[in-house]
C-alpha cells in the first residue's frame, strides 16, 4: 500500500505540474523525506504525470554527505553522489537537483519556473525586488551554476538568513535566472506558499492593460501574414532536415508575440541571452531571428548560414521581429515545448522590464548549459523515443474521417506520421482525430475541413496544414465517393459529382499542395516528398454499370503518371494505389447507399436476390478469397513512400483479381 505521504506528493505535483503558470515542457521538480530517504521525481518525467513508481529513491545522509565532499571525480558529483545514494536497485536516473532537496529540511519541496517569479529572477534587482515584496518571507539566492555550486549556495544563504534573523529558513526560496523552491511539512503549506507567492509578484505587476498582458500565457494565434508563414514554414523545414527526415514547425503570430519581439527586453532576450535553464533546454539560448525582405526563403538561408557560424549548431526557435515566433522539433509535441517555452521567456522578459530590468544569463553561465550533460539528457528523455519508418512525416489523408481513409490514416500514425483528417464531414473527423491523438500521443492528429471538388477548399486545407505543422511531406488523395448506374439512364448530375470528387478533387489537390512540397524541397534538395492517389482496380479495368467511377479512376492514372513526369524536378514522386474491393467498408455496406444495396437494385450480379448474394460474388472474383483491407492498403502507401525509385506507378492491391500487363 502507498505511503499516504507519498500519495500527498503525487497530488502536489500532479496539481502544480499540470498548470502552465508554474511549469511548462516537461520542467520542475518535487520530492519527499520520509525515514531517512528522499524520494524525487526522475529527469525527464513530467510533474503532471508523475506516479508513485516513478520516483527515485535516494539515502539523505549519502547526498548531504556529497555535499562537503571534495574527491575528484571524472564524472558529474551529482550524478556520482545519486549512483552512491540510490536505495535498491537503480531505476530512472534523479533529478540535476538533489542536492538542494535534499539539504531543506522541510518534508515536501516543490521546485518550478514560473514566469510571474522570473520576472524578479531575471532582473538586475532581483535580491532587492525579492526583499521589497516579501520581506522575511523569503530569500533570493543569485544565479550560480546548477549541482552542487548551487546547492551550496542555497546552504549558505539559509545559514546566513538564520545567523541575521535567529529564525530557520523561511520556506520560499527565489533562485537568480532559474526559478522558485516553495517547501513545508505538509502539501497544503507548500500549495498555499506558492499561490501566495504568484498573488504577491501579480500585485506588483498592477493593473494596466500592459501588465495584464503579462499575468498568464499568452494564447497562441496563427499570424496574420499567412502568405509569409507559407513560405517561412516550409523553408525552414527543408534548410533544418536531419538525414532527409524534416522537423515540425510551429508558429505564434498573436499580439502579444508580434509587440514583444519588437520591445527592448523581446531584443535582449533574443540577442543577449536566454532567461533560465529551462528555456536552453527546450528553446535553445539564442533564436535564430530573420529579417524578411523581399524573399524570406532567400533571408532565413542566410540568416541560418550566419548562425550555424556562430553558434555551431541549428537553432530551435526562429523569429521573425514583429511578424512571428517559429518552433522546430522533431515532433509537435518538441516543437510546441520550444515555442512555449520562448513565449514564457519573452512574457518574463517583458515583465522584468516592467518591474526593474530584465537580466539575461551570461553566455558563460548558458554555455554551460548548453554542455552539461546533466541537461544534455533531460533533454533526450524529455524527447523520448521514436521508433516507425514515418517518423516525423506530416501526412495528409483526404476522405479520411472514415472507410479506408481512416484505416490508412490510422496505420501511418502507428509508423511515426503526424496526420492530418482532411474530410467533408468536419465533426467526424475531429471526432476521429481526438480519438487518434488519444491513442497515438497529443497533436500527433488534427482536422481539417475540406471540400475537395473545391479549389479555395483545397488551398485553405493546406494552408491550416502548414500553419499547425510547418509543411506537407505526404500526401494521400484518398477522399472518393461511388453512383453505380447504366449508361441508358444514370442521371447526369451524378456522373458530374463522381467526377468532380474523384477527378477533379485529385488535380486540386495536387496544385494546393505541390508548392508547398516543392519550397521544401529547394530547401533540402536531397530530401523527397510524395503524392499518392488512393485509385482502384476499376481504374486499371473496365466496370459493368460502373462507367462514372472506372472513368474517373482510369483519368487519375493518367493524372498520376502526367503529373509524376512534371514534379519530379521539385522532388516529388507521385503514385497510385489500386485496392480492390473493400467489403467490409461503410462504401459497400452502408444499408441506404452503400454499393451491395446499389449493385443489387441495379442488377449487376446476375441472379442475386439478396445482399449476401452480392457480396459472395465479389469475394468469390478475389484468388485470395476476401476483400481488400486497410492494413493491406497502407502497407502499399509506406512501400511507395520507402521505395525512392518509383515515381507515375499504379499499384495494384487487389489480392490477385487485377494484375498489371
Amino acid at each position: 500500500m502507498t505511503d499516504p505521504t507519498m500519495t500527498d506528493l503525487i497530488g502536489l505535483a500532479n496539481r502544480f505540474g499540470a498548470d502552465p503558470e508554474y511549469t511548462r515542457a516537461g520542467g520542475g521538480n518535487c520530492s519527499v523525506k520520509l525515514d531517512g530517504v528522499l524520494y524525487i521525481k526522475p529527469s525527464g518525467v513530467a510533474m503532471a504525470t508523475l506516479t508513485a513508481d516513478d520516483l527515485v529513491p535516494l539515502r539523505l545522509d549519502v547526498l548531504l554527505a556529497a555535499l562537503d565532499g571534495d574527491d575528484p571525480v571524472d564524472a558529474d558529483p551529482v550524478q556520482v553522489a545519486a549512483e552512491r545514494a540510490t536505495v535498491g536497485r537503480p531505476s530512472r536516473r534523479p533529478s540535476v537537483e538533489i542536492l538542494f532537496h535534499a539539504l531543506i529540511p522541510d518534508r515536501f519541496v516543490l521546485h518550478s519556473h514560473p514566469p510571474l517569479v522570473n520576472m524578479i529572477t531575471c532582473n538586475q534587482a532581483g535580491a532587492e525586488l525579492t526583499e521589497h515584496l516579501f520581506g522575511d518571507e523569503a530569500i533570493f539566492v543569485p544565479y550560480t551554476t546548477p549541482g552542487v555550486t548551487l546547492a551550496r549556495a542555497i546552504r549558505a544563504a539559509r545559514e546566513q538568513y538564520k545567523a541575521r534573523t535567529g529564525q530557520p529558513a523561511p520556506g520560499i526560496t527565489l533562485l537568480g535566472n532559474h526559478g522558485l523552491i516553495v517547501s513545508g511539512d505538509t502539501v497544503e503549506q507548500v500549495a498555499s506558499r506558492s499561490v501566495a507567492v504568484m498573488a504577491t509578484i501579480a500585485e506588483a505587476l498592477g493593473t494596466a492593460p500592459e501588465a495584464a498582458a503579462l499575468l498568464s500565457a499568452p494564447v497562441a494565434a496563427d499570424c496574420p501574414d499567412q502568405g509569409l508563414v507559407a513560405v517561412v514554414a516550409p523553408t525552414l523545414r527543408g534548410l533544418l532536415a536531419v538525414d532527409g527526415r524534416l522537423p515540425i514547425v510551429v508558429h505564434d503570430g498573436s499580439d502579444f508575440v508580434r509587440a514583444g519581439t519588437v520591445s527592448p527586453g523581446g531584443q535582449a532576450l533574443m540577442t543577449a541571452g536566454p532567461t533560465i535553464p529551462d528555456q536552453i533546454v527546450y528553446a535553445g539560448s539564442l533564436p535564430l531571428v530573420i529579417t524578411p525582405g523581399a524573399d524570406p526563403a532567400a533571408a532565413a538561408a542566410d540568416a541560418l548560414v550566419a548562425y550555424r557560424a556562430d553558434h555551431g549548431h541549428d537553432p530551435v526557435v526562429v523569429v521573425v521581429p514583429g511578424v512571428a515566433v517559429f518552433g522546430v522539433g522533431p515532433t509537435w509535441g518538441a516543437a510546441s515545448g520550444a515555442l512555449s517555452s520562448f513565449t514564457d521567456a519573452l512574457r518574463v522578459g517583458l515583465g522584468a522590464d516592467r518591474l526593474g530590468q530584465f537580466r539575461p544569463l551570461p553566455e558563460s553561465d548558458f554555455r554551460f548549459i548548453e554542455h552539461w550533460e546533466a541537461e544534455a539528457y533531460r533533454k533526450q528523455v524529455a524527447l523520448g523515443a521514436q521508433s516507425g519508418r514515418l517518423d516525423g512525416k506530416v501526412v495528409v489523408v483526404t476522405g479520411a474521417a472514415q472507410g479506408f481513409g481512416l484505416g490508412i490514416a490510422s496505420s501511418l500514425l502507428g509508423e511515426g506520421a503526424h496526420l492530418v483528417v482532411a474530410d467533408l464531414n468536419y465533426d467526424l473527423a475531429s471526432q476521429e482525430a481526438a480519438r487518434l491523438s488519444a491513442t497515438f500521443g497529443t497533436g500527433r492528429a488534427v482536422a481539417v475541413a475540406v471540400d475537395v471538388s473545391d479549389e479555395q477548399s483545397q488551398r485553405d486545407a493546406i494552408a491550416q496544414v502548414v500553419a499547425r505543422f510547418g509543411g506537407v511531406d505526404v500526401f494521400v488523395s484518398n477522399a472518393g465517393v461511388l453512383r453505380a448506374g447504366s449508361v441508358y439512364d444514370q442521371p447526369v448530375a451524378e456522373f458530374d459529382l463522381v467526377t468532380a470528387v474523384n477527378y477533379r478533387g485529385y488535380f486540386l489537390g495536387v496544385r494546393a499542395v505541390a508548392p508547398i512540397m516543392a519550397r521544401q524541397h529547394q530547401a533540402a534538395p536531397t530530401a523527397w516528398f510524395d503524392i499518392v492517389e488512393v485509385n482502384s482496380k476499376s481504374g486499371l479495368t473496365g466496370s459493368k454499370r460502373n462507367f462514372a467511377y472506372a472513368g474517373s479512376k482510369f483519368g487519375g492514372i493518367g493524372l498520376t503518371q502526367s503529373f509524376a513526369l512534371e514534379l519530379v524536378a521539385d522532388g516529388i514522386k507521385v503514385n497510385a494505389v489500386c485496392p480492390g474491393n473493400y467489403l467490409d467498408g461503410p462504401l459497400w455496406t452502408d444499408p441506404d447507399h452503400g454499393l451491395f444495396v446499389q449493385y443489387l437494385s441495379q442488377g449487376k450480379v446476375p441472379g442475386a436476390t439478396t445482399v449476401d448474394d452480392v457480396r459472395a460474388y465479389y469475394e468469390a472474383q478475389v484468388p485470395m478469397g476476401r476483400g481488400c483491407r486497410p492494413a493491406d492498403l497502407a502497407r502499399a502507401v509506406v512501400y511507395l513512400i520507402e521505395q525512392q525509385y518509383e515515381t507515375g506507378q499504379a499499384l495494384p492491391v487487389t489480392g490477385g483479381q487485377t494484375m498489371l500487363n
